[in-house]
C-alpha cells in the first residue's frame, strides 16, 4: 500500500487572510522504509503567467517555418522551507510534524485564470536517495483584506450617461438619451446590486428591451521575453428583460443582481489584474443597432456599512478578516468602522474558468488543475 499523508489546519476550510498565522500538523503514514536525505515542509505562494504564441512564415520557395514564443512572468510572495527530519532511514509507521507560518501582510489574493494563477500551498517533500522524491501537497486560499470602508469614494453613486443619434435611411431618426446608475461604487460577493436605467427617447424608434451583463476581465502580463498581455473576459451574470420604451416617451427601468463568489479587484500594475463591469445593452427596433452603456464595479471582501441591509446590525459575531484596531495617536482622524455588528460571511467556491491554467513546470503526478479558491460571500 502507498503511504498516506493528511494535513490538519487551524482553519478547517483552509482560508486565511494576509497577516494571519497558519498552524497545523502533517501526519505521514508509511508502509515501507524510506531512505531519505531529508524531509521538508514547504509553504510556497507564487504568481505565474504563461502562454505561447506561434507564427508561421513562408519563404519565396514555398517552405513554411513555424516559430513559437513563450511568454511568462513569475512572482514569489512567500517561500518558507523547514527541514523536519534529517538524513537516514524513515521507518514504517506514523510520523507527525507541526508547523507555524506567518503570512506577509502584502500577500495578494488567490485567483485562477486561463493564462495564470496566484496560488498558495503546503507540501511535505521526502528527498529520497536513488528514488523519485515523494511530494504531498494541498492548496490553500489566501485573501488580501480589501475593506471598502477605507475609501470614501466607494460610498458615492456611479453614473454613466450617453446620447445617441438614431438615423438609418429611410427610417426616421432622433436622439436617445440614456443613463445607468448604481448607488455605490463598490460591493462584495453575495451583495445585491440595484441599478437604474433612465431612458429619454426623443426619437421615432422604439426600445424593444434590454439585457444586462456583469462581467469579469482578467489581464495577464508577461515580462519575458518582452512585455505582452493576454485577456480573459467572462460573463458572470446575464439577464434579459422585455421592457419597452416607446418612441417619444421616457422610462426608468430598475433591476438588480447578486455578485457571485469572485476574487476582489486587484492592482492594475500586477501580473494578474482583475476588474469588473456592469453593462446594459438596449435592443432597438427596425434597422438600428443596439445601444450599450456600462459602469465599473470595484469588488472587495469587507462590505460598505452603508450598503448593508437595514437588518444587518445588532449582531455580535465578528468577521473572519483581521481586526482593525484604533491606534492611540489617531483619535482625531477618520477611522474604519467597528465590525462587531457585521455578520460573518460564508465561504464559497469561485466561479471556475472554462479553461483553467495548467502549470507545466510542476510534475504531472503532483499537479493540481482546476483548484477553486474560497471567497467570502455576504448574505
Amino acid at each position: 500500500m502507498p503511504s498516506v499523508c493528511t494535513f490538519t489546519l487551524n482553519h478547517p476550510n483552509a482560508v486565511y487572510y494576509s497577516g494571519q498565522t497558519i498552524n497545523g500538523t502533517i501526519s505521514l503514514t508509511t508502509t515501507s522504509e524510506k531512505n531519505i536525505r531529508n524531509a521538508r515542509i514547504i509553504f510556497l505562494g507564487e504568481g505565474k503567467v504563461k502562454w505561447e504564441e506561434s507564427t508561421t512564415t513562408t519563404d519565396s520557395n514555398g517552405n513554411s517555418t513555424t516559430s513559437t514564443t513563450y511568454y511568462r512572468s513569475h512572482e514569489v510572495y512567500i517561500n518558507n522551507e523547514t527541514i523536519v527530519r534529517g538524513e537516514g532511514i524513515l521507518p514504517v509507521g506514523v510520523h507527525t510534524y507541526t508547523f507555524t507560518i506567518v503570512l506577509p501582510l502584502d500577500c495578494p489574493t488567490s485567483c485562477e485564470g486561463r493564462y495564470g494563477h496566484i496560488r498558495y500551498g503546503i507540501s511535505l517533500k521526502l528527498d529520497r536517495v536513488l528514488r523519485f522524491d515523494n511530494t504531498y501537497y494541498i492548496p490553500l486560499t489566501v485573501l488580501k483584506t480589501v475593506d471598502l470602508n477605507l475609501n470614501p469614494v466607494f460610498r458615492l453613486p456611479l453614473l454613466a450617461e450617453k446620447v445617441a443619434s438614431l438615423c438609418c435611411w429611410p427610417c426616421s431618426g432622433g436622439k436617445l438619451l440614456y443613463s445607468l446608475q448604481i448607488p455605490f461604487g463598490a460591493y462584495t460577493p453575495g451583495q445585491i446590486v440595484k441599478y437604474s436605467l433612465n431612458i429619454q427617447n426623443h426619437s421615432m424608434v422604439d426600445v424593444e428591451g434590454y439585457f444586462m451583463e456583469f462581467t469579469q476581465k482578467m489581464t495577464f502580463t508577461a515580462h519575458s521575453p518582452s512585455r505582452s498581455h493576454r485577456h480573459e473576459k467572462r460573463t458572470l451574470v446575464t439577464r434579459d428583460y422585455p421592457e419597452i420604451c416607446r418612441r417619444l416617451t421616457n422610462r426608468i427601468l430598475n433591476g438588480e443582481f447578486q455578485i457571485p463568489s469572485v476574487p476582489p479587484t486587484t492592482d492594475p500594475t500586477k501580473i494578474i489584474y482583475v476588474e469588473y463591469r456592469l453593462k446594459v445593452t438596449m435592443i432597438m427596433s427596425g434597422c438600428h443597432r443596439s445601444k450599450d452603456i456600462s459602469v465599473p464595479i470595484f469588488i472587495g471582501n469587507i462590505p460598505l456599512r452603508e450598503s448593508l441591509p437595514s437588518n444587518a446590525g445588532g449582531m455580535d459575531a465578528t468577521p473572519s478578516a483581521p481586526e482593525i484596531t484604533k491606534s492611540e495617536d489617531s483619535s482625531g482622524s477618520e477611522m474604519p468602522p467597528n465590525y462587531n455588528d457585521l455578520k460573518p460571511p460564508s465561504y464559497q467556491e469561485a466561479m471556475q474558468s472554462d479553461s483553467p491554467f495548467v502549470d507545466n513546470d510542476v510534475d504531472k503526478h503532483h499537479r493540481v488543475v482546476g483548484f477553486k479558491p474560497l471567497y467570502p460571500v455576504y448574505s
